[in-house]
Formats: C-alpha cells, sequence, structure tokens
C-alpha cells in the first residue's frame, strides 16, 4: 500500500467536504455505540482501544466518549495523518504493540491492501486482541450493492466476502455486523447470536 497516496487531498475529499465525504459524523457516533452497547452486552471491558488506519480520527472522539476510561491507540501508514494528528506510522498489516487491545477496530482499510497485506493484517489482529475486533470492509458485493458511487474511492482491491471470511473465521468468531471475538474467549456467545 502507497503511503502517499494518502495526503492532505485525499482526507479532504472522502472525510471533511461535506458534499464528498463518505460518510456523516452522526455515522461514527451510531457506530461507536454500537460497538460500545455490543461489548456492553458481552460484559467485555473496554480499556484500550486500537484503531488501525484511523485517518483523520473519526471514531477518536465518539469512541473515547462511549469508553471514557479507555486509552485510543491511532495507527495510520499517512505521514500526513501522523503528523497532523499524532498517529503513531504503521500500517494495519505490521503495527506491533506490548500490549493486547481490548477493542481492535479497521474500518474501511483493508480494500486498499494487496492480498498478501489483507492476510497479514487479518493475522494481525490475532496478534492485538484481547477481547472484540470490529472489521469492516468494501466488498465487490458492496461496490455493486451498497456504497454510492459517487462518495466511494473505486481505487482500491475489490474482494468477494468469501475471501474475507474464511480467513477471519481462523481467528474469530463472527458474532455479525462486523464484530469479531476470538475462538477461544471464555465470552458465553449463544448459537444464534453468532454466525460460524
Amino acid at each position: 500500500m502507497s503511503e502517499g497516496r494518502f495526503d492532505e487531498k485525499y482526507y479532504e475529499r472522502y472525510y471533511r467536504e461535506r458534499k464528498t465525504r463518505v460518510a456523516e459524523p452522526a455515522y461514527f457516533d451510531n457506530l461507536a455505540g454500537y460497538l460500545a452497547g455490543y461489548c456492553g452486552l458481552l460484559g467485555l471491558k473496554v480499556r484500550t482501544i486500537v484503531d488501525l488506519g484511523c485517518g483523520v480520527g473519526m471514531l477518536k472522539k465518539p469512541l473515547l466518549k462511549c469508553f471514557p476510561k479507555a486509552s485510543y491507540t491511532g495507527v495510520d501508514i499517512s505521514t500526513y495523518a501522523c503528523a497532523e494528528f499524532g498517529w503513531e506510522l504503521a500500517s494495519v498489516s505490521d503495527f506491533r504493540s506490548s500490549e493486547y487491545f481490548d477493542l481492535v477496530v479497521c474500518h474501511d482499510v483493508a480494500q486498499y491492501l494487496s492480498d498478501k497485506e489483507a492476510k497479514a493484517a487479518i493475522k494481525n489482529f490475532n496478534n492485538l486482541s484481547h477481547g472484540m475486533v470490529y472489521f469492516s470492509v468494501l466488498t465487490e458485493e458492496d461496490y455493486v450493492e451498497n456504497c454510492d458511487k459517487a462518495r466511494t474511492d473505486s481505487d482500491v482491491i475489490l474482494r468477494s466476502v468469501d475471501w474475507y471470511r474464511p480467513k477471519m473465521r481462523r481467528y474469530f468468531r463472527n458474532l455479525g455486523g462486523g464484530v469479531y471475538i476470538e475462538r477461544d474467549s471464555d465470552v458465553a456467545i449463544y448459537a444464534l447470536e453468532h454466525i460460524d
């Protein structure tokens, strides 16, 4: 993945400019609330959050509002974003930490990765996670059926949902809605509450 493409113009186009941004700020508030609600339902305490590929940090404030006692680590490959917002400069596929995170977030990043990098990123979620993973990615199906193409970066690698599912299944149980939990977690998940 080329870090140079994620410059100030990229973030202005897809996150700041009202007419062209991919999502409204309320979307990120709702997503954080959803993750907090699901963690609460499962009894997962969130003290540490890592946001892999956090860009301009649209999720930082909403996540910390929902998890006020948590620390937040932002990671991005963009030298611009890291200099501007103070994130750690690394790729989602090779970021390393001496600590595990209660909540690992990777929101709409993997479509920018090569197959090899995307596989490494999924493995890295497992290396970093000690709780819940939220993983969303633009798939072939989403590009055709769900996204607003006028507001979506089409210069990406589109893979089918069937490409991602077995790779995630190796490490995690799919709880739906982009939420995953480690396969060996001792959290009780009822049969109809998980997909695999």
